[in-house]
């Protein structure tokens, strides 16, 4: 899994675009906006302080997680 975190809204998105899921954060003085990308598609713009947006984003890569590399069984696990 690639996860790109970009500190520039000018090229993150490009690049964020690449990575599995990508987020481009403000420059200084910007406001909190940040696009997130998953699969190479804009998926949600984030808003809020920078400790909600932490979470925003730690929650969306857990639930990115969960859904493309599910844990196996522990019966297929002893079926090996």
């Amino acid at each position: 899994m690639t996860l790109a975190v970009m500190g520039c809204i000018v090229n993150g998105p490009g690049e964020s675009k690449v990575a599995n899921i990508g987020i481009s954060l403000p420059g200084t003085g910007e406001a909190p906006r940040c696009p997130v990308y998953v699969d190479g598609v804009k998926t949600v713009t984030l808003e809020g302080t920078y400790d909600e947006l932490a979470t925003a984003f730690q929650a969306l890569v857990d639930t990115y997680i969960t859904t493309k590399y599910a844990r196996k069984s522990a019966a297929m696990e002893t079926a090996r």
